[in-house]
C-alpha cells in the first residue's frame, strides 16, 4: 500500500539564507508530523480500505499539527 505526501519543494525557494533555511525547516516539520500521525494510526484495527483513506487524509494536511490535531 503506498500514499503520497507531496510537500512543497524547499530547493525552489529563492531569498535570504534564512528564508531557504525556514523553507527546509517547514517541509521538514510537515513530514515528521505526517509519519508522527501515521505511526499512531490504530492499524491492527482497520481494514485495508480504511487505511489507505486515512493515510490519504494525512497527505491532505496542509500543516500537520505535531499532535495530528489537524487529522480530519
Amino acid at each position: 500500500m503506498t500514499a503520497h505526501w507531496g510537500v512543497p519543494d524547499p530547493v525552489v525557494v529563492e531569498g535570504s539564507e534564512s528564508e531557504r533555511y525556514l523553507a527546509f525547516a517547514d517541509s521538514y516539520r510537515m513530514l515528521r508530523n505526517r509519519i508522527n500521525i501515521f505511526i499512531n494510526l490504530p492499524i491492527k484495527s482497520l481494514d485495508r480500505l480504511s487505511l489507505k483513506a486515512r493515510m490519504d487524509e494525512i497527505g491532505k494536511l496542509t500543516d500537520a499539527a505535531p499532535d495530528g490535531g489537524g487529522q480530519a
